[in-house]
């Protein structure tokens, strides 16, 4: 599901900032880069030649950058080198393409899971709870999804082949659950309070990572904040939660006793890409999920 995840990007400055040194990140320089003055413009400070070292002490939203390693991205780096300190466009650095390589300036970062009944707070950038591993093949993430999936349909009357499918599709067989157990891109929402995001009961927090997001028709990367889960059962009871509790999917359980038409009515609003539906049809057809309904 792609939605601009932006509220990182008016608040990052307003919350009592974590220690630098702690949180600072080394890496170099991938490509030629201007180190700026603002995250996303400003006055030239330097030109920074590949393989010049530098510590990033904070990552940013900000305007959109062109770079090799990630084309458009609205992810900028605070850093020094020597003894200047600016803005680097994160695509020209060296680091993960996923994970962020320092908190957001201004916000400190969760470090554990949120206590029981506790459903806001800030995210992590690195997951508050154990990664599951990825799964080596399709089947097995059918396979470990299939229980789960079952007390879905029993509490919540998804259908089985539904839940299997989106999570094949959302996370590419069970390899890539968004750096927190979360097999379904489920996002954690901004509060009306600076840096920090509200979740549901079957998430302990959230992490923030890098994403995709829509823009006037291309993709640019940013920060997403996602929840993150204990266990693979916990990500697909909270699908089934939202999609109960979400008024948008109320047509779709209208037809919990016919699955197709079901799907139909949750992919029209789940996703922009005009073929998702058709996308998640073709992964019951080739997996045999209706067998599971």
């Amino acid at each position: 599901m792609v939605r601009l995840a932006l509220a990182v990007l008016a608040v990052a400055l307003l919350v009592p900032a974590t220690s630098a040194s702690a949180q600072a990140a080394k890496t170099t320089v991938s490509a030629s880069a201007n180190l700026r003055t603002t995250a996303g413009g400003g006055k030239v400070l330097a030109k920074l030649r590949p393989g010049t070292s530098v510590t990033i002490t904070c990552q940013k939203v900000g305007g959109v950058a062109a770079t090799p390693r990630d084309g458009a991205s609205r992810i900028w780096s605070r850093v020094i080198v020597g003894s200047r300190r600016g803005w680097v466009a994160d695509g020209l650095l060296k680091g993960s393409t996923q994970a962020l390589a320092a908190p957001l300036c201004g916000v400190k970062p969760a470090t554990a899971p949120a206590p029981a009944g506790v459903l806001e707070g800030t995210c992590g950038i690195k997951a508050p709870v154990v990664l599951l591993p990825p799964f080596a093949t399709t089947e097995a993430f059918i396979a470990a999804a299939l229980p789960g999936a079952r007390t879905s349909r029993e509490t919540y009357r998804v259908p089985v082949s539904l839940t299997l499918a989106q999570g094949i599709l959302e996370t590419g067989g069970g390899k890539i659950a968004a750096l927190a157990n979360n097999y379904f891109g489920l996002k954690a929402q901004a509060t009306a309070k600076p840096g920090v995001y509200r979740w549901e009961a079957n998430a302990v927090g959230c992490v923030l990572k890098k994403t995709r997001e829509s823009e006037r028709g291309r993709l640019v990367l940013t920060v997403g904040a996602f929840r993150a889960y204990p266990s693979l059962d916990q990500s697909i009871l909270d699908h089934g939660a939202r999609l109960a509790t979400n008024p948008v999917y109320r047509p779709a359980f209208e037809h919990t006793d016919d699955p197709p038409r079901f799907l139909r009515e949750v992919a029209r609003r789940y996703a922009t890409d005009p073929a998702y539906a058709q996308k998640l049809r073709s992964l019951i057809s080739r997996y045999d999920l209706d067998q599971y309904d």
